[in-house]
C-alpha cells in the first residue's frame, strides 16, 4: 500500500472516529434541547456507518456484498433524521411517538435486501434493477432533504430564530455535499469513490468548529419562541386584552391565575401569551402578575380602611397564596419587606 494510500486512510477515517464520538456526545449531553440532541447522534451514527463502509470499499481487498447492500439501506435513513431533527429544533413542543418510526421503512427494507443479496443474487439479478435501486436510495436522501429545507424556509417566514435557521442550513449544505459527492460517483469515475469520505471528515470537522463557536447545540433548547408566529400589532392587540382582565378586572387577586388559565380566557396558547408579556412587558408572566399585587398591597397600607389589616391578611387579599411568596416579591419590587415600608408609610 502506498503512502498516499495511507494518508487517505488516515484523514477518511479521522471522520469516521469523530463522528462516532461526537455522536456518543450529543447522546449523553444533558444541556440544550435533549431530543434533538439524540436525533443527531442518530445520524451521526448512521452517516459514520455509511462513510466507514466507503472507506472499507475503496482500500480493503475484498468485502462482502451484504455489507455493501447495508451500508446503501442505511443511506435511506439519513433524510428522514435530518427531517425529524429540524422539527424537534423548530417546534417547541416536538416528541418522538411511533409515527414516527414510518420515515424508516424504507430503510428497513433496504437493510432486510442487504442481509438478503449475495454474490450469486448479484449476478442473476439484471443490471437494470441495481440501477433502479440505488437510483431509489439517492433519490430518496434527496427528495427528504428538499422537502427539509422547504419546511424550514417556511418556518423561517414564520419566525424560526435566525440560530436555529442557520445551523439547520448549515447542514443542509453538510449533507448535500455528500450526496453530491455519490451520487456523482454512480456515473463517472470523475469523482473517485474516496472523495465522499474525505469530504465528510472535511465537513464533520467545520461543522463541529461552527457548532461549538456559535454555541447551536446550548442555543436549540433555550430558544422560547422560535416557532411562534406573531405581528407587533397582534402582540399590542393581545396584550391590551391581556391587561384589561388582570388589571382592569384585577383578576391578578386570584390567588389560582396561572398562565395557563389566562391563555385559556384569551383563547390563546401559552406560549403566545408568554412571549406577549415578555415582548411588551420585558419579565415574566409571575413577576407581572406580582408586580400589581405588590403595588395593590402598597395601595392598601396607605389606605387607613385597611390600617387594622395584618401584613398576612392583606398578602391573601392581593392575591399571594403564602407570606413566603409575598415577602420575596414585595422586597424584590421595592427594595424593603412589607414591615418595613408599612411602617415608614405610617410615620
Amino acid at each position: 500500500m502506498s503512502l498516499t494510500h495511507i494518508l487517505l486512510i488516515i484523514i477518511s477515517g479521522l471522520g469516521v472516529v469523530h463522528g462516532f464520538f461526537l455522536a456518543i456526545f450529543l447522546w449523553i449531553y444533558p444541556k440544550g434541547n435533549t431530543t434533538s440532541n439524540k436525533i443527531l447522534s442518530v445520524l451521526l451514527i448512521v452517516l459514520s456507518f455509511r462513510i466507514g463502509k466507503s472507506v472499507l470499499l475503496e482500500f480493503a481487498q475484498q468485502i462482502d456484498v451484504k455489507l455493501i447492500f447495508i451500508g446503501l439501506g442505511t443511506l435511506m435513513a439519513i433524510g428522514p433524521l435530518y427531517y425529524l431533527f429540524t422539527q424537534s429544533v423548530i417546534e417547541k413542543e416536538f416528541k418522538l411517538h411511533k409515527k414516527h418510526l414510518l420515515h424508516f421503512v424504507p430503510t428497513l427494507v433496504g437493510v432486510c435486501f442487504g442481509f438478503w443479496i449475495n454474490d450469486l443474487r448479484v449476478q442473476s439479478i439484471p443490471k437494470l434493477f441495481f440501477v433502479f435501486l440505488f437510483l431509489s436510495y439517492y433519490g430518496h436522501y434527496l427528495t427528504y432533504l428538499i422537502f427539509s429545507y422547504s419546511y424550514l424556509s417556511r418556518k423561517k417566514k414564520a419566525g424560526v430564530s435566525n440560530s436555529s435557521y442557520e445551523f439547520l442550513r448549515l447542514l443542509f449544505y453538510a449533507l448535500l455535499v455528500i450526496w453530491i459527492a455519490y451520487f456523482l460517483n454512480l456515473f463517472d469515475e470523475f469523482i473517485p469513490y474516496i472523495v465522499g469520505a474525505i469530504l465528510y471528515t472535511c465537513i464533520a470537522y467545520i461543522v463541529s468548529f461552527i457548532v461549538i463557536q456559535k454555541g447551536y447545540i446550548k442555543e436549540m433548547g433555550s430558544t422560547k419562541y422560535r416557532s411562534t408566529p406573531i405581528s407587533d400589532e397582534q402582540i399590542s392587540t393581545v396584550f391590551d386584552k391581556i391587561h384589561t382582565l388582570v388589571v382592569t378586572e384585577e383578576q391578578f387577586k386570584n390567588p389560582d391565575l396561572t398562565l395557563k388559565l389566562l391563555s385559556k380566557q384569551l383563547h390563546l396558547s401559552t406560549q403566545v401569551v408568554s412571549l406577549v408579556i415578555n415582548k411588551k412587558n420585558k419579565t415574566n408572566f409571575n413577576s407581572y402578575i406580582n408586580h400589581y399585587r405588590v403595588e395593590e398591597s402598597i395601595a392598601m397600607f396607605q389606605n387607613e380602611k385597611f390600617k387594622n389589616h395584618t401584613i398576612a391578611a392583606i398578602a391573601f387579599e392581593v392575591g399571594f397564596n403564602s407570606i413566603s411568596s409575598f415577602n420575596s416579591a414585595f422586597k424584590k419590587q421595592t427594595g424593603k419587606t412589607p414591615l418595613v415600608l408599612r411602617k415608614s408609610i405610617g410615620k
